[in-house]
């Protein structure tokens, strides 16, 4: 067994796990609809992002069935903005969250992120991205004039299940230049002069950019 592998999960076992019910079921949801949602250890590293950092706002572009966003309202004090373009997991999403106190802190926002006003939304400390791949740089561009000075953005999948390292593995061609756009946007970001930025082997591939 690969011993990166192997310590991952050791560090899995050993931190803290969350056991909450409505995690369980979404976890569940996520796995039978094969819906992605943040690894275990990124949602750890955001957590401790907002808890070290006392961040109060948190913006998120792409909800899914809302896993993260309950994590954060949970398990922090920030306050989360989150928004999707699918209605189905908007709904889906409300319905989890609707059973928790976490949801007096979620603001749920439905519609495309590309397309949305962003002048009444406020500014936050931290935005995590993790919506359509192909679209970083727009959401990246869009959304950093909203984040505070000293912040971060979090940026998921950016290994994109190994193949931004080992693109000539991939077979499909719709697959590799998908995998070109996030390698495009990986460089993009690490050669941003106004943040500084650092791509962890963290799940899929997540991205710190710190505000200067």
């Amino acid at each position: 067994m690969d011993g990166g592998i192997m310590a991952s999960e050791y560090l899995n076992r050993t931190n803290q796990t969350f056991e909450d019910p409505i995690l369980d079921e979404m976890k569940q949801l996520a796995t039978k609809k094969q819906i992605p949602i943040i690894s275990e250890e990124g949602i750890r590293l955001i957590l401790h992002l907002i808890q070290v950092g006392k961040y109060k706002r948190v913006l998120e572009i792409g909800t899914a069935i809302g896993y993260t966003s309950y994590s954060i309202s949970k398990y922090t004090q920030a306050s989360v903005v989150t928004i999707e373009r699918n209605p189905e997991l908007v709904n889906q999403a409300k319905e989890f969250i609707s059973h928790s106190e976490a949801k007096e802190r979620i603001t749920f926002i439905e519609g495309d992120a590309l397309e949305i006003s962003t002048e009444t939304i406020g500014l936050f400390d931290l935005i995590f991205i993790d919506a359509a791949k192909a679209q970083y740089i727009r959401f990246f561009e869009k959304f950093e004039p909203l984040l505070l000075q000293g912040g971060i953005i979090v940026t998921d999948n950016l290994l994109f299940h190994g193949f931004v390292e080992n693109p000539k593995s991939i077979l499909s061609r719709n697959r590799k230049q998908l995998v070109n756009k996030i390698n495009k946007f990986n460089q993009w970001l690490l050669h941003k002069s106004d943040y500084d930025s650092y791509i962890y082997e963290i799940g899929d591939g997540m991205a710190i950019s710190y505000k200067k």
